[in-house]
């Protein structure tokens, strides 16, 4: 099953990528925090990308032959969205793939055992 092979190794490039970001030092400064006021035109704007971005990771996955995710290539949709975002959005979908996956073989294992009248 190709799902397996791109779940494990999505979430070790998550692992990794998280991992390879953080420090155990603290910085000398601290940059001071920054205020934005997101506009409702914005936040469904960031929404509706993101949304797009998951459709076409879904139809990527779907339609590429290979179980390495980190040969998946990155569609234009996801262009406007940070490659933790990108990441963490390639892992939802297969999450989702493997649970739905996981739901019809419970639903045809329980058809197959259910005796017909």
């Amino acid at each position: 099953m190709r799902l397996t092979p791109i779940t494990a190794t999505a979430g070790l490039l998550l692992t990794l990528t998280l991992t390879a970001c953080s420090s155990s030092e603290e910085p000398a400064t601290k940059p001071a925090p920054t205020t934005t006021t997101a506009s409702p035109t914005t936040t469904a704007d960031a929404e509706a990308a993101a949304q797009a971005c998951s459709n076409a990771v879904y139809n990527t996955i779907l339609n590429t032959p290979t179980t390495d995710a980190t040969s998946l290539p990155k569609p234009p949709e996801c262009a406007t969205i940070s490659d933790a975002d990108y990441l963490e959005t390639v892992l939802a979908v297969v999450q989702q793939q493997n649970k739905d996956g996981q739901d019809a073989l419970r639903k045809a294992i329980e058809d197959a055992a259910t005796p017909t009248p």
